[in-house]
């Protein structure tokens, strides 16, 4: 299929900015090549930081768009897409203040996903260095939403879970997106 800038812009016309981002989702993940001018362009595939990209503007329509969520990830994964943590950590913070919602996804496949990508011994040096980050920003996806759900008793067993079964130090910006969550909460009340 082929669209004209026109006919794709009609597309998106009228559309919440998560309904857009879908869309053009949709497009790059369909491969539909798009006129513009005489040129024939063709979209790039959708890869982690595209979907990282829909999961903020899913999270930031500040609804509980969980079901979306987890589409959106399963989508991801049958597209062979890494599941870096910055796309998980944004996936996760789709989940709003459901932090049971949110921790059954983790132990259902996003935390199994995070510990995937993280570097293996036989990497290289930068990568070995860089070794927690990836789940690090996965689990302080989770933190922001233990902040939303004001939920400190949760989120001080998720900071014990990160050393006794990732052997991943919390770190201030760990801290940080809990307050954060929080801060949201409650300004929305």
């Amino acid at each position: 299929d082929n669209f004209t800038t026109d006919n794709f812009i009609s597309l998106l016309h009228r559309k919440t900015f998560t309904e857009a981002s879908i869309v053009i989702l949709e497009t790059m993940r369909n491969g539909t090549s798009i006129q513009l001018g005489t040129k024939l362009m063709q979209p790039p595939k959708p890869n982690s930081q595209t979907y990282c990209l829909v999961a903020t503007t899913i999270a930031n329509s500040l609804k509980h768009n969980s079901e979306l969520a987890l589409q959106l990830f399963q989508e991801a994964m049958d597209q062979g897409v890494t599941a870096d943590g910055r796309f998980l950590n944004a996936l996760l913070r789709c989940f709003g203040d459901d932090i049971n919602g949110a921790l059954a996804a983790w132990k259902g496949g996003i935390g199994a996903a995070a510990a995937k990508f993280e570097p293996k011994p036989n990497d290289n040096k930068q990568q070995i260095i860089n070794r927690g980050a990836n789940l690090l920003a996965a689990y302080n996806g989770l933190m922001h939403v233990c902040g939303r759900a004001i939920r400190p008793d949760v989120a001080l067993r998720l900071a014990y879970a990160m050393q006794k079964t990732a052997g991943i130090e919390p770190t201030e910006t760990t801290l940080n997106c809990y307050f954060a969550g929080k801060r949201l909460a409650l300004s929305m009340t």
